[in-house]
This record gives structure tokens, C-alpha cells and sequence, in this order.
């Protein structure tokens, strides 16, 4: 004991350590680094590094591991430090352009890819993570190259096949997506974010049993996948209240980048418009101090309603869909939240309630109508669209992962809350496998 002391001792002071002695030391340290000893492990790679600072690998691994530590500041350092001594190095960038990608910096990361792709054109990793981070930019030709270029380079590298599917299914070629998927599964059979993409895929394309067996297995995989709950509910006809935030935000950050285009030019949606209209037919030329676009996406709402209020403020839990929000400067001030828990911690009155595409993802609409009732102002509005809900009292789950209501719901709900129902007229809301999904769109007067 009193000698191992002695030689922590003697390594702190700056003595040197034998080839030997570091090659050890760094053994330890990827053994303990992959059994997720991380305090240990970093520890290990900065004793090495401390006597041999400049090598690559070294620097790699210690930014790997800072990426699983969640620090990704400290991650960019290592990598961009490594990039340094060899800036052409494809891995560095590589590894740098991953890193960059989690901390949102979306063009460094794509810098980084492109960097890499010049020394060595032929990875699949690389292939990948450039089109990856290119779909997530909505640059969906150029992605579909790189993806295409990744498998036919590499046709067993699960990510990259995992990854063309997911932009197949985003340009509705769902019949080559799901190909993709099982083509993945073929080597990593227990992922369960592939396990849930195929699924969603088979849902999208009318194989419900089939789906249903996918999603079984997607959370067999993963007791903590959230979305792959929520849709096995969804689809064995379960209910629930409410969907988790994690199928949320999961679902609209995948497709924030082509969101507006396809809903609008794909699915045929024109609700905030004709929401808008409906209001302005209701208040004639009343406008408003201070609006509220709940779950505001990438502003279609926000576009619309600008006119009518003074201030406009959006919440969403989608980070991508608002950065998407304030890149059209709509917004006088944007939340990332859920929409309870933003109207429950603001001080905040708003005399405008907009929630378009949004209760579809809330069943029981209880609690939110309470708590917009507490934020409102006088003489407030609340101007709204739903699936609607033929034979069902209240609400019910629908397969597709959308919650509709009936009318009479919305109505009994509004009478309990003190809203009164200014307008109600049926809507179609969007195509969904070319067949219009029927809706209502509500102004109610929270008086």
C-alpha cells in the first residue's frame, strides 16, 4: 500500500513513465472505459496523455469518451486538439463532426464530414453520418446519394441501412424502406430503433399485425423506448391519455426539416388558415395583445395568426422544429417545454390561444383546457383543430399514434372549463395514404 502511494506520488510530481508502463496504463484505461468506468477511464487516458500529448489516439478515445460522459465540450476540445496535429486525418473529423452534430452545430458537423469524405471518399461511416446530417438539413437529394453510395459500398453496415430507410419513408417510398430495415436487422437484430423504424413502416403501409409483432419486439429491446410504447398501445387499440414527449419530440425532429413541405404541399394541410379565417369571422376587427402558439413547430400557425395579436410567443418540445420557428423570425419569444408545464410555470396572460395539429398528440384535454383557462386574459380566445372521433364519447387512440375526440367532448369540456363555443364547423385536417383525415376546428371564447 505504502508503495503504490509512493508511485502516485512520484507521477504527480512529473516523473516520466517507461513505454511499458504506458502502454499498460492505456490498456487499463479502454478496459475500463468500455465497462462504463468512466470517472476511472478518464482518469487513465489523461496520465498517458500528460506524458504523450500528442497522440491521435489518445486524444480520440478520451473524446469518445467525453461524448458518453455527455460533455461534449470537453469531447470538441480533445477532437479539435487532435485535428491539430493532423488535420486531414478522416477519423478525427470524422469523430469531430459527430461531436459537433450532438452540440447542434449542424454546419460544423457537415464541414467536418465533408473534410473527411476528401481524404477518404470511400468510408461508409463517413458516407453515412454526411447524409445523415444532410437529411436533417433538408437536403434530401444529396442525402440519398451518400446513403445510397454508404450501402452499396458496405450493404451490412446497419446504421447506414437503418438510415436510408428513414429517408425513404420520409419520400414515401415505403415499400424500399422497409427493405432497408430488415436489411439492417439482418446484422444487428436487437436494435430497437430499427425494430420500431420497420414497424412504423409496416403501420404506414397497412401490415397493422405485423407492425404490432415490431413493436413487441422494438421494446422487448428496450423496456425504456418511449415511442415504441406509445405505438404497440396505439395499434393493439390500448388507451391512453396522452402521448409520451419522447414520441414526440422523436417524431417531429426526424422530420423537421421537410415538415412544412410535406404537410402542406404532400398532405394537402391548410388548417391555420382556415382556422385564422374562422377567427376573424368571430371577432371582425378585434385583435390581440399577446398570443400564445401552442406546440408552434415551424411556425405555420405562428405565419398565419402574426397579424391578428401584438406579441406572439411559441412553445414546442421539438428543439429542431424551433430552431426551424426562429430561422422565419415570426416569433417574439420561443419555449422549449411541454405545453402544461409552460402554461403551469408562466406568469404570463395571453388573450390568444392557438394549438393547430396539436390535441391529436393530447387525448384528455381536461387538464390543458384548465390550465389555459388559469393563463388567459379577459375576453381571451382559444382557436383550435382536431381529429375528430365518430362513435366515441370522449377520445380515443387511433393507430396512426393520434388521439381524435368527438364534438360532443369538446363541447361538455368547454361548458365544465366556462369557455363558450363561438364557432365549430367540420374540417378536413390532411391526406393520410391519399384519404382526407375528417376534423373540426373550434374557436371558443373563455370568458
Amino acid at each position: 500500500m505504502n508503495k503504490h502511494d509512493s508511485r502516485n506520488r512520484n507521477h504527480s510530481a512529473g516523473y516520466p513513465e517507461s513505454t511499458a508502463d504506458l502502454q499498460s496504463l492505456f490498456t487499463e484505461a479502454l478496459s475500463q472505459h468500455q465497462a462504463g468506468n468512466y470517472p476511472e477511464a478518464e482518469q487513465l487516458y489523461n496520465r498517458v496523455l500528460a506524458q504523450i500529448p500528442e497522440n491521435i489516439n489518445l486524444l480520440c478515445n478520451l473524446g469518445a469518451l467525453y461524448r458518453e460522459m455527455k460533455d461534449p465540450a470537453s469531447a470538441v476540445t480533445c477532437l479539435q486538439q487532435a485535428r491539430a496535429i493532423d488535420p486531414e486525418n478522416p477519423i478525427v473529423n470524422l469523430n469531430l463532426g459527430a461531436t459537433l452534430e450532438e452540440y447542434n452545430d449542424m454546419q460544423g458537423a457537415l464541414n467536418c464530414y465533408r473534410k473527411a469524405l476528401r481524404t477518404d471518399p470511400n468510408d461508409p461511416r463517413i458516407l453515412n453520418n454526411l447524409g445523415k446530417a444532410l437529411y436533417l438539413q433538408g437536403k434530401t437529394e444529396e442525402a440519398l446519394n451518400y446513403l445510397n453510395r454508404a450501402v452499396m459500398i458496405a450493404p451490412d453496415y446497419p446504421l447506414a441501412q437503418n438510415n436510408l430507410g428513414v429517408l425513404l419513408c420520409a419520400l414515401g417510398r415505403t415499400s424500399e424502406a422497409i427493405d432497408c430495415f430488415k436489411q439492417s436487422l439482418a446484422t444487428n437484430p436487437q436494435d430497437s430503433a430499427t425494430l420500431y423504424n420497420l414497424a412504423g413502416a409496416l403501420n404506414t403501409a397497412g401490415n397493422e399485425t405485423e407492425a404490432e409483432s415490431f413493436y413487441q419486439q422494438a421494446l422487448a429491446a428496450d423496456q425504456h423506448n418511449a415511442a415504441a410504447r406509445h405505438m404497440l398501445a396505439a395499434i393493439s387499440g390500448t388507451p391512453t391519455h396522452k402521448a409520451p414527449a419522447d414520441y414526440v419530440v422523436d417524431t417531429f425532429d426526424r422530420y423537421a426539416a421537410h415538415f412544412d413541405y410535406q404537410l402542406t404541399e404532400k398532405l394537402g394541410y391548410q388548417v391555420p388558415g382556415i382556422l385564422k379565417d374562422a377567427l376573424i369571422q368571430t371577432i371582425g376587427d378585434t385583435r390581440f395583445a399577446h398570443g400564445l402558439d401552442l406546440g408552434c413547430g415551424t411556425g405555420l400557425s405562428g405565419l398565419a395568426f402574426r397579424g391578428l395579436t401584438k406579441t406572439l410567443s411559441g412553445v414546442d418540445l421539438s428543439e429542431r422544429m424551433l430552431e426551424k420557428a426562429e430561422s422565419k423570425n415570426i416569433y417574439d419569444k420561443l419555449y422549449k417545454d411541454d405545453l402544461i408545464s409552460f402554461l403551469e410555470k408562466t406568469e404570463d396572460k395571453f388573450d390568444l390561444f392557438i394549438a393547430t395539429d396539436v390535441f391529436i398528440y393530447i387525448g384528455d384535454l381536461l387538464r390543458i383546457f384548465k390550465t389555459i383557462r388559469e393563463r388567459a386574459a379577459s375576453s381571451a380566445y382559444l382557436a383550435f383543430s382536431i381529429e375528430t372521433a365518430g362513435e366515441v364519447r370522449d377520445y380515443e387512440l387511433r393507430s396512426s399514434g393520434r388521439y381524435a375526440q368527438s364534438a360532443d367532448y369538446i363541447h361538455r369540456l368547454a361548458a365544465e372549463c366556462g369557455f363558450t363555443v363561438a364557432a365549430d364547423q367540420e374540417q378536413n385536417i390532411r391526406k393520410e395514404q391519399g384519404q382526407w383525415i375528417n376534423g373540426r376546428i373550434f374557436i371558443l371564447k373563455i370568458a
